[in-house]
């Protein structure tokens, strides 16, 4: 990306044949609305459809949200509502500020974050949570729980090779009676 004015930027990019194909059916299905078939146009649409679907499943954004039936005490869940009031006071950045002053401001790989840990009782309410990239995540969990300690693997007991504990993947055995 280059800036050419303060609110226009020239993007350039390497596309399939695939998607410049949509890229032109999406001109001629836009005529109507974009009659120039202006690309810069048509990608913006398109990117604030994608937003807007990303917002939905993401953080159950929707236009009427419905009345949160609550979630269970002592639950890692945090609610939609939640959700949804964290990722707008937050700005869809991490939150994490250093010792210095300086907020990380990532929007990369972004994740609830519990101030309150879950494992000593921290509730997921708008007051207790707030984004943090997953680095800063990490970073906090290791200053709360301390460094996990690496196997022959090099991995941490109990984590697979994503990061996640093997429990949380493990297929559940079906009891047969014999």
């Amino acid at each position: 990306m280059a800036p050419l004015a303060p609110d226009r930027y020239q993007i350039r990019f390497t596309a399939s044949a695939e998607t410049c194909e949509k890229l032109r059916l999406a001109q001629d299905m836009l005529r109507h609305a974009v009659p120039t078939g202006d690309m810069a146009e048509i990608i913006d649409r398109a990117l604030t459809v994608l937003l807007e679907d990303l917002a939905r499943k993401k953080f159950a954004k929707t236009g009427r949200p419905r009345a949160s039936r609550g979630t269970a005490p002592g639950s890692r869940y945090a609610a939609a509502r939640v959700r949804r009031a964290v990722w707008i006071r937050d700005h869809g950045r991490c939150a994490y500020v250093a010792k210095s002053g300086r907020r990380c401001n990532s929007r990369s790989f972004v994740e609830f974050h519990h101030l309150d840990p879950c494992g000593v009782g921290g509730e997921a309410t708008v007051e207790t949570m707030e984004l943090r990239c997953r680095a800063h995540n990490n970073y906090e969990a290791e200053l709360f729980y301390g460094r996990p300690q690496p196997t022959r693997s090099g991995r941490s007991a109990g984590i697979n090779r994503h990061g996640v504990a093997k429990e949380e993947f493990a297929p559940r055995r079906a009891s047969h009676p014999r």
